[in-house]
């Protein structure tokens, strides 16, 4: 028996992406529903949300798209709630197949996709980004212990059963992999399925990128797997990827270390071939989807990265283990998980809607 989906998409500003991504998941299918979480919207979507057959709920914010997830999510009917985000082009397709994973597996309890080959910026930054993205999400499709709110789906009563995403995330950052790791950890099977596509619209540029990286992902990521034990040799947790942040700092500290005695600098070398090499199938990748000098140019942006990921982990593990000790510091996770018997129902208080029931505006 087909689940009913209850879509949701949260929302702050940007009309123009909104109405793509709208557009993407319609018309639905019977018994689904799609959900706008305006979070302090400051683009007033109603009629744009009405002319795809979507209702609105209104929080008052910004509060993030953790409480803004929470707060539609406990107005839903649906068997199956389907996170989008506002700049993410799925498809009626795409719905369908996880529709159908539901179906035919019923012990699944989460699958997530990944973004496709297009993204819709043409700048630099914005292709290396996503296309680092897919492949990641490609190399390791399979069963999972994380989860992707960009376009990921999950069984309504384990999501009620977990608590929801974490709402002390107050902004865009790795609250879906949290909740990946409690679901996870409550015994629930979660599958990262690249063939579920969507093309991402975002924008990215070489400051904010760098910044996400570290302040958005690195840091805090850093401090779920020390919380969860999380050490498994998967997505960006890859030995390779661990042995390679050794390996760039190696090659620079030879580099350094060459400008008082210079044949040190030779030393350098060797490291930096060996990050090269073990980066050879991600380079090939680009390769093979944006040509030589594309792949050439995302060698130095991915030692940089490796660079700034050792970074984000000593700056992560030295917040974890102050928050530990508690004292938090700017930039510091809560030492411990959120408490699993509060249920994402009774957050609409604290969401500025009504208790229980959040507040739906007129779809008219």
């Amino acid at each position: 028996m087909r689940p009913t989906l209850s879509i949701i998409v949260p929302f702050h500003k940007g009309l123009a992406f909104l109405e793509r991504a709208l557009a993407g998941l319609t018309p639905l299918s019977p018994g689904d529903e799609l959900i706008v979480a305006a979070d302090g919207a400051v683009d007033d979507c109603h009629a744009l949300a009405a002319r795809y057959g979507a209702r609105v709920i209104e929080i008052a914010g910004p509060r993030g798209p953790a409480v803004a997830r929470n707060v539609a999510a406990a107005s839903t009917a649906g068997d199956v709630l389907v996170f989008v985000d506002a700049d993410v082009v799925a498809s009626p397709e795409t719905l369908g197949r996880i529709a159908r994973l539901f179906a035919d597996r019923p012990n699944l309890t989460a699958v997530f996709g990944a973004y496709d080959d297009h993204p819709g910026d043409q700048g630099f930054f914005s292709q290396y980004k996503n296309l680092s993205h897919s492949y990641i999400h490609r190399s390791s499709n399979g069963p999972a212990k994380t989860f992707w709110a960009g376009f990921g789906a999950v069984r309504r009563h384990a999501f009620l059963a977990v608590g929801g995403f974490d709402e002390r995330f107050e902004r865009p950052s790795i609250e879906d992999i949290d909740l990946g790791y409690r679901l996870s950890a409550a015994g629930y099977q979660i599958l990262l399925d690249s063939s579920l596509a969507v093309c991402h619209l975002k924008r990215w540029t070489f400051r904010g990128m760098v910044k996400s990286d570290i302040l958005d992902r690195g840091i805090p990521w850093t401090q779920l797997i020390l919380r969860y034990s999380q050490f498994a040799n998967d997505l960006n947790l890859r030995t390779t990827y661990r042995l390679s942040v050794a390996g760039a700092y190696l090659t620079v500290l030879f580099a350094i270390a060459g400008l008082l005695a210079p044949p040190l600098a030779l030393l350098a070398l060797v490291p930096l071939a060996l990050v090269i090499y073990w980066g050879r199938d991600y380079y090939r990748f680009f390769l093979g989807q944006r040509g030589l000098w594309f792949a050439l140019r995302v060698i130095p942006v991915h030692f940089l990265s490796h660079l700034y990921n050792g970074v984000s982990f000593i700056a992560g593990t030295l917040l974890f283990m102050m928050a530990r000790r508690n004292v938090h510091l700017p930039g510091a996770l809560p030492a411990y998980a959120p408490d699993g018997n509060q249920q994402p129902s009774s957050l609409s208080a604290r969401a500025g809607v009504g208790v229980g029931a959040p507040r739906i505006a007129s779809d008219h």
